[in-house]
């Protein structure tokens, strides 16, 4: 009897073929060995060794977008996101629909500093899947790279179609906190870090630009006191 692929890659209207055609080789089980290697091995930030064991689950299984697309995520952890960017094309080949495929496109995108390609990739995933974590995510990605485009109302604009998501969401907060402070509205910024603070309060990197939004404001014995903080965990 044939086992759901769903367990190598997300079904698909060719699933059950591949599926067959893995078992009919004898490949299927060592397909799932080295793509669940790989993720176990990603999830454990061993990303040389996780595209290692990918590689090998892509070379009895070409097909499969989720081993392609988590390969992009652990070159994108070695800063290899021109590679990342290559896998993920071969990901969207295969499985166009996948809105987290797209994120991890966009991100690569952004980190090779093209970011109107990276709005892009956030875009196209925000269609498909608009909410969720997934949607999240890409409305805050979005945001970031608009940002690095200086398109700042823009930016806030997607920051906060994140935090309609998750109200909880502290990097959205904080990231729209910044894009504030871009356009010198510094009142608003800093209480888009104080929310941030509100949720998590070990947050260094919010604390950190609450005295750099009460320094704008010459709040300087406030400002000292948060950027103490920020150093007190750890950010410099």
């Amino acid at each position: 009897m044939i086992k759901s692929l769903r367990s190598v890659d997300a079904m698909s209207e060719n699933g059950k073929e591949r599926a067959e055609s893995l078992y009919a080789r004898g490949d299927y089980e060592d397909a799932v060995k080295w793509y669940k290697k790989g993720i176990a091995l990603r999830k454990l930030d061993r990303h040389r060794e996780s595209v290692e064991a990918l590689d090998k689950a892509l070379d009895l299984d070409p097909k499969n977008a989720n081993a392609w697309r988590n390969r992009a995520v652990a070159l994108n952890q070695l800063d290899r996101s021109a590679e990342a960017v290559q896998s993920c094309e071969k990901a969207i080949a295969f499985d166009p629909s996948s809105a987290r495929t797209w994120i991890v496109r966009g991100f690569a995108m952004h980190r090779l500093g093209q970011y109107e390609t990276a709005v892009e990739s956030y875009a196209r995933a925000i269609e498909l899947n608009p909410l969720g974590a997934d949607g999240r995510r890409a409305w805050n990605n979005r945001g970031a790279a608009l940002d690095n485009l200086h398109r700042h109302e823009e930016a806030i604009e997607s920051y906060e179609e994140a935090i309609l998501i998750d109200p909880f969401d502290t990097y959205a907060w904080n990231n729209k906190g910044v894009a504030l402070g871009a356009l010198g509205r510094h009142e608003e910024g800093l209480r888009c870090f104080q929310k941030a603070i509100e949720i998590e309060p070990g947050y260094a990197t919010a604390w950190k630009n609450l005295g750099l939004a009460l320094k704008e404001l010459e709040r300087e014995a406030e400002a000292k006191e948060a950027l103490d903080r920020a150093r007190e965990l750890g950010l410099d």
